[in-house]
């Protein structure tokens, strides 16, 4: 009996490296066909030909920049929400285990809802992968599970126009 193998998940590098290969094979047929075109029909002009394939090296340069920027904004996002992140870590597990003592615990609960807000934000305008966000989604769920912070949060939900729609998506109660 032969056991079926499940298929591995395509991970998102895997995608970027798929998506580069096939602008690159695109962009070059295309080139090609525009210089076979440029070789059987001799009312093209030349410079037309040359121009034709300018233009697509344009939009395949373009468009690897495109993806690199967007690759950039990610890891400079993902930078500086972990950072935010790292400076309110100790004062959320000090409010977990009731030992807080850094002034008013409501106001950290409430950094760290605007830190997921935004997280959620920039989720949803595709700005974050989708992995990145189920572990930080996850990690909120989880600190979401201290009463104290689940009051603030409830709390906080209750506005409906606040936190960019992320109660939708990570129930608190």
């Amino acid at each position: 009996m032969v056991k079926a193998h499940a298929m591995p998940s395509v991970s998102v590098q895997d995608l970027r490296r798929r998506r580069t290969t096939v602008a690159t094979v695109v962009f070059l047929l295309v080139a090609l066909c525009i210089v076979y075109w440029s070789q059987v029909d001799p009312d093209l002009d030349p410079t037309i030909a040359l121009g034709l394939i300018g233009a697509c090296a344009t939009v395949y340069v373009g468009l690897l920049n495109y993806w690199l920027q967007r690759d950039k904004v990610m890891q400079d996002l993902f930078t500086a929400f972990n950072a935010r992140y790292d400076r309110l870590n100790d004062d959320l597990y000090a409010i977990a285990k009731g030992t807080f003592t850094g002034g008013d615990p409501d106001r950290v609960v409430m950094d760290y809802l605007n830190l997921c807000a935004e997280e959620y934000f920039w989720y949803t305008r595709g700005r974050i992968d989708t992995a990145i966000w189920r572990a930080w989604r996850n990690g909120m769920e989880n600190w979401l599970q201290v009463p104290a912070i689940r009051a603030v949060a409830v709390r906080e939900a209750a506005q409906r126009d606040s936190y960019y729609g992320l109660f939708e998506e990570v129930r608190v109660a």
